[in-house]
């Protein structure tokens, strides 16, 4: 982030430097703009992941101070999600957790046209711009519930304290809060159809300081030391999916996943065949006790394959304690923008009149 800020400056310093040089008269426009959003965390490939690629939109105003400095106030809406199921990691299929979010956010933005920028004159009527500045954005990861009989009803993940936020014994811990700051920074050109309109093109990106984009930042609520389970101890609909509360089987699904490789093995062991005729539900009740007792005192063939083949996948996802292992979230922004200038038309041609004098060269814009 450090060396991305970096170049920005360098490449709006030449703005800066020779704006006290600007001709061109002070206007106002506003404008809309239409493009994708994605983010970039723990439950994606990478900081472009196309699968995940949402619609987003945004309304802005812009006060263009001369030819090299603009400022930008906006409004954007847009949405973003992200699924291990599509990982290219085992470990992340085997934490099979997923969300979605919509992303409301209000910007003040410094921009730097590095050609310079005079519509009005009809000199300058493309520029190159790179811009910086500072958002606030509200967020609310959801994800779809596990009961079959909600019918992928949405949950709010923050309400559910998935790792353990605001437990006496992880201190630390503080729930999150769903409006942030990001920093809206990126790179775009600018053109002038007329006087009036203009279009244009951005790629933005937008650090925060969050890594809760996606609900998943630290640990399973667990305590590090003992291993003691730190969830919420209200068991699901009296008791049914194994006990475990609603808290425990959103934050960690990869119960889903085992039961689901198990389901789809047409050579599955003869050990964990009887599992092949259990519901979900079933299968949740079945292998909760069993993974609290110690394996030495399961003698049944069956029983103790079935907590091999759970403790193997969670070996291999990284053990029961690691759940998010990245730095910040970020979310990126593309689009194309459509604007208006508030301009006079008969001063523009008053002033394309002057151009053509051989004068004073505070006549040329």
């Amino acid at each position: 982030m450090r060396k991305i800020f970096a170049a920005l400056l360098l490449m709006t310093f030449p703005a800066l430097t020779h704006a006290q040089f600007n001709w061109s008269a002070n206007y106002f426009e506003v404008g809309v703009g239409a493009g994708i959003m994605n983010y970039s965390g723990e439950l994606t490939n990478s900081i472009f992941d196309f699968k995940h690629l949402h619609p987003a939109g945004a309304l802005f105003v812009r006060y263009n101070v001369g030819k090299f400095i603009s400022v930008r106030g906006q409004a954007a809406l847009g949405f973003i999600s992200g699924n291990d199921a599509d990982s290219k990691e085992l470990r992340n299929n085997i934490r099979n957790l997923n969300f979605q979010s919509h992303v409301l956010e209000g910007s003040l933005i410094l921009e730097a046209n590095l050609m310079g920028y005079n519509p009005t004159g009809h000199d300058q009527m493309f520029s190159p711009y790179a811009f910086i500045g500072i958002g606030v954005f509200n967020f609310n990861p959801r994800t779809a519930h596990f009961d079959p009989n909600k019918d992928g009803e949405l949950i709010e993940l923050s309400k559910l304290n998935t790792e353990g936020q605001g437990s006496a014994t992880l201190s630390n811990r503080k729930p999150y809060s769903r409006t942030q700051i990001s920093i809206p920074m990126g790179l775009g050109v600018k053109f002038a159809v007329n006087s009036h309109i203009n279009i244009g093109f951005e790629v933005g990106i937008r650090p925060t300081f969050t890594d809760y984009l996606d609900d998943v930042g630290q640990t399973y609520p667990i305590d590090a030391l003992t291993k003691e389970p730190l969830y919420d101890n209200t068991a699901y609909r009296g008791g049914e999916f194994g006990d475990k509360s609603m808290q425990e089987l959103l934050s960690d699904r990869s119960y889903e996943y085992i039961y689901q490789v198990i389901q789809n093995d047409a050579n599955v062991n003869a050990d964990l065949a009887p599992i092949k005729d259990m519901s979900y539900s079933e299968y949740l009740n079945y292998i909760t006790p069993l993974l609290a007792m110690d394996p030495t005192s399961i003698s049944d063939a069956n029983d103790l394959a079935a907590v091999n083949n759970h403790e193997s996948y969670i070996d291999a996802r990284g053990g029961s304690l690691v759940r998010g292992d990245k730095a910040n979230d970020w979310y990126l922004m593309t689009m194309i923008t459509v604007s208006y200038n508030f301009i006079d038309n008969g001063l523009v041609g008053f002033r394309k009149r002057r151009k053509r004098k051989a004068g004073c060269k505070s006549a040329q814009f």
